[in-house]
């Protein structure tokens, strides 16, 4: 069962890895090329923005919600 566990854990790191890169070459994609960018759909940056607002107005619990991430984030990498 304890290997079962494994390997799921690892299976969603490397899923949540190519998630975050692949954000970042999306976000570096419409840097370069402009807003329309075909494969990544339009606009990320803005719904990024958007979001980062978002959670700017629930206050204190959001800041918490963030660090919990990153904690987590943190420790998958180690």
């Amino acid at each position: 069962m304890k290997n079962w566990i494994n390997i799921i854990k690892y299976y969603l790191r490397q899923f949540v890895e190519l998630g975050v890169l692949l954000l970042a070459v999306s976000v570096f994609a419409e840097l370069l090329f402009g807003p329309d960018v075909a494969f990544f759909g339009s606009q990320v940056t803005k719904n990024l923005i958007t979001l980062l607002d978002s959670i700017g107005d629930q206050g204190v619990a959001a800041l918490i919600i963030i660090f919990a991430v990153i904690f987590v984030y943190r420790k998958l990498l180690k």
